[in-house]
């Protein structure tokens, strides 16, 4: 099917206002919007017959404002609003703007325009009339910088398409320092099953200084209910865990969760994401698709992977990308392409869940081939897996993952409890056997362009 970006005439009204009826955005004249400036409108046509239509006016000489946009949903995925954005954009760049404002209350709307346009949200403003979401009593206000998107997207299609042709498994740089990563409490582990898991504030802030002193670098960080024992998602409970850590080991690299095993919404995972100051997380965990534990799901739809990882980048948070078989590294490389993910990129390959990857070299071997340039990677094995796994990353030159979230035993036969810090000292010794240097808190901040951190007072 082709259809064509036009100029608006005023005969068009009525079919744009038809468009626009799909979205409870057709009513006009309002309260909410006088009058169309046909003058400043784009149509799409198919067939003869409008299926979306665009518009935008001018605040100042330098800054414009989309007005409405909307394409008729049996005719979504063609690339009609993508078309229409960039014909507007045009249009306000002609006319010397710089920056676009735009409204919008969808969630998925925006994050269509963060994902392909690179807006940024600024602020909220309430509703005058019943346009719209009619649940939703306010617009979200984003804005975008249009000088810089119409002197880059140029080179994007350009970018993108030599990506596809050169794209090549990226070498194994063989003997890097050494990264550890402890997953001190996660989702699961209970007192009743192992006395070693930290649950409370002050004891998982006293296990990651206790394995920090042993050798590890970065920590991730699962919070609980200091009451019931259960996992939390209290930002309250992060921030007391974050500052506690800065407070004593400043440089240790700190990861919090934003697991879907216990909470599948968004706004609930993305809360952790809003901390500020001396408790604003270094990285957050980004599982890469759903997945199946025995104890349950992990539910993690595509366009809420897109949203947390949008608000990372926002936020200046790291994700620590979670990886179970190879599809999840696709979807790794679709952020990458769109720009979601950039600069140095850490994955975290777990192995040995009953129905994903399993905990072998080949399975292994595997995904490190697949692995897009510029990452940084770490190998875990569950359960009775994890020594394995971290040893073969220790010996390909990755880095490991290991603590009471994944395994609570210290042997493979589960006749012995492990703690954190057991688990790390263990690890600690292989690689000194093997001659690898461990690495400073400094160099994986460094190497993964994360700010240095100062100490809390």
């Amino acid at each position: 099917m082709q259809y064509t970006i036009e100029k608006a005439c005023p005969a068009d009204l009525p079919g744009i206002l038809e468009v626009m009826r799909f979205f409870n955005m057709h009513h006009v004249p309002s309260a909410e919007m006088p009058a169309l400036d046909l003058e400043r409108f784009f149509v799409a046509r198919l067939d003869g017959r409008i299926v979306g239509a665009g518009g935008y006016t001018m605040l100042s000489p330098t800054e414009g404002k989309t007005t409405l946009l909307g394409v008729n949903p049996e005719l979504s995925g063609l690339g009609i609003g993508k078309a229409l954005q960039v014909a507007r954009l045009e249009a306000m760049h002609a006319l010397g703007a710089q920056t676009v404002t735009t409204n919008a209350d969808i969630p998925d709307t925006i994050a269509w325009y963060k994902k392909h346009f690179g807006y940024r949200e600024i602020g909220r403003l309430k509703k005058i009339h019943s346009f719209g979401l009619e649940h939703v009593d306010h617009w979200t206000t984003i804005r975008m910088d249009l000088g810089r998107y119409m002197r880059e997207r140029e080179g994007w299609a350009a970018r993108r398409e030599d990506y596809l042709q050169r794209y090549a498994p990226h070498p194994m740089s063989p003997w890097p320092p050494l990264i550890i990563n402890v997953c001190l409490t996660g989702m699961i582990p209970t007192r009743a099953s192992t006395p070693h898991v930290p649950l409370s504030v002050d004891e998982i802030v006293g296990d990651a200084i206790a394995v920090a002193d042993a050798g590890a670098q970065m920590v991730h960080l699962h919070a609980r209910d200091e009451a019931t024992g259960q996992p939390t998602s209290d930002t309250r409970y992060f921030e007391r865990i974050l500052t506690g850590i800065r407070r004593e080991r400043p440089a240790l690299v700190c990861c919090v969760t934003t697991s879907g095993r216990n909470w599948p919404e968004f706004e609930r995972r993305s809360e952790v994401l809003l901390l500020k100051g001396a408790a604003q997380p270094d990285m957050a965990s980004l599982t890469l698709g759903s997945l199946n534990f025995l104890t349950g799901p992990s539910n993690n739809a595509i366009h809420t992977i897109e949203r947390l990882a949008m608000c990372m980048r926002e936020n200046d948070i790291k994700p620590e990308l979670e990886v179970f078989d190879s599809g999840m590294i696709n979807l790794a490389k679709y952020l990458e392409r769109h720009g979601i993910l950039s600069g140095t990129k850490y994955f975290n390959l777990l192995l040995g869940n009953l129905n994903t990857a399993a905990a072998t070299i080949g399975d292994l071997a595997h995904l490190v081939a697949a692995l897009p340039g510029d990452s940084v990677w770490a190998a875990a094995g569950l359960g009775a897996f994890q020594l394995p796994m971290n040893v073969a990353a220790i010996l390909a030159g990755g880095n490991v993952r290991v603590g009471l979230e994944d395994n609570i035993h210290y042997d493979a036969a589960r006749s012995r409890l492990a703690s954190n810090v057991e688990l790390v000292q263990r690890l600690v010794r292989i690689n000194r056997e093997f001659e690898r240097p461990l690495a400073t808190c400094a160099q994986v901040r460094s190497s993964l362009g994360l700010r240095q951190m100062q100490a809390v007072a």
